[in-house]
């Protein structure tokens, strides 16, 4: 990844916009523009671009900092981090919306009067269209978790419970190469499936059932991110024809072109489950961005107004849930070029175990 480039493009952005300085946390905004990583813990872990830009860093950090090509501000317990700061009061300060409130209030407290605005704006806007390094990212990533849900479909057997078949499912993920996950899978089974973020219980799948797999990795930093809908023996009638409708509501947004807005690829899925008399049983939106984060922009949403830009990367995931019963959600992964390109390779079938 090009880390200059990507600095230098938010320096052009933040001169446009008169913004002085940009304060980042640990979070992935730090991650895309210098490849670093880390979480957020009680000492100050600060990216600061502006006239100087530097790493603010416990000194346990210097000698993993020293390949971003950054100047490292360091400090020792016991001393004052925010001295070495040295910003002016007075200035237009964008900061990293994920900073605790323990760094943001003390920033505040040293560095006021200032302009201070939320730096997602500018981020974000930054952040959305991939590059073909990024895209690669992306497809290889894809293929590592279709790869190990293909091996995890042996694993499903009757009296397993959906815990179990989650955590067989993040193993197979490192075991092929998976830096992490994404997210923890969603494994649900029978009548949890119609909770579209009911994570996994201690129920034990059995035949007759239908299982929401939903799941992504970590790979080179990028997240991936894909839902699949088994049955543990064949299934139902009833099981298909919701299936085949998800299907078609994803085919229909599929056929989006350049120049459509979150909301415009929405509608596509959306008119396809209402016209079938479920339109009350699509409770979300039908996708959203990916990248580094799991969800980023665009939204693939009612309320999205804007355009989807060329290089955007964004989820297609339209389901029915009829509560009580299952729930069916069918997830792609999508590149908008001239039209969407989905990235996903993975069959859309129903998966029978």
């Amino acid at each position: 990844m090009n880390y200059e480039v990507r600095m230098k493009r938010l320096k052009e952005m933040m001169s446009q916009r008169r913004i002085d300085a940009v304060i980042l946390g640990p979070t992935s905004n730090m991650f895309y523009l210098t490849g670093f990583r880390e979480e957020q813990m009680e000492r100050p872990l600060l990216l600061v671009v502006g006239e100087e830009d530097f790493v603010l860093a416990p000194k346990i950090y210097e000698e993993q900092l020293s390949t971003v090509g950054l100047e490292i501000r360091s400090y020792r317990d016991g001393e004052d981090p925010y001295s070495l700061m040295r910003l002016k009061k007075g200035s237009s300060i964008a900061i990293d919306d994920q900073l605790w409130s323990l760094f943001l209030v003390e920033i505040l407290n040293r560095f006021l009067p200032s302009n201070i605005s939320p730096a997602s704006v500018i981020m974000k806007e930054l952040r959305e269209v991939k590059d073909e390094e990024e895209i690669r990212a992306l497809r290889s990533g894809l293929s590592i978790a279709e790869k190990s849900f293909l091996e995890f479909t042996d694993k499903v057997k009757e009296g397993e419970n959906e815990c179990r078949l989650a955590r067989e499912l993040e193993w197979l993920f490192i075991e092929n190469g998976a830096e992490g996950t994404s997210f923890s899978p969603i494994l649900t089974s029978g009548p949890n499936t119609s909770m579209p973020h009911l994570r996994c219980t201690s129920r034990k799948v059995k035949r007759g059932d239908v299982i929401i797999a939903d799941f992504g990795i970590k790979f080179k930093g990028y997240s991936t991110d894909t839902t699949r809908v088994l049955t543990l023996g064949p299934p139902s009638e009833d099981v298909k024809r919701i299936w085949s409708i998800v299907v078609e509501a994803i085919a229909e947004a599929e056929s989006s072109t350049l120049g459509s807005t979150g909301k415009d690829i929405d509608w596509r899925a959306r008119k396809v489950i209402s016209s079938k008399g479920f339109g009350e049983n699509f409770i979300h939106r039908t996708g959203h961005g990916i990248g580094i984060d799991v969800h980023e922009d665009p939204y693939i949403a009612p309320d999205n107004l804007v355009e989807v830009k060329r290089g955007s990367t964004f989820t297609i995931e339209p389901g029915i849930y009829l509560p009580g019963k299952f729930g069916i959600r069918v997830e792609e992964m999508a590149v908008m070029r001239d039209k969407v390109e989905i990235l996903t390779q993975l069959s859309r079938e129903i998966f029978t175990v």
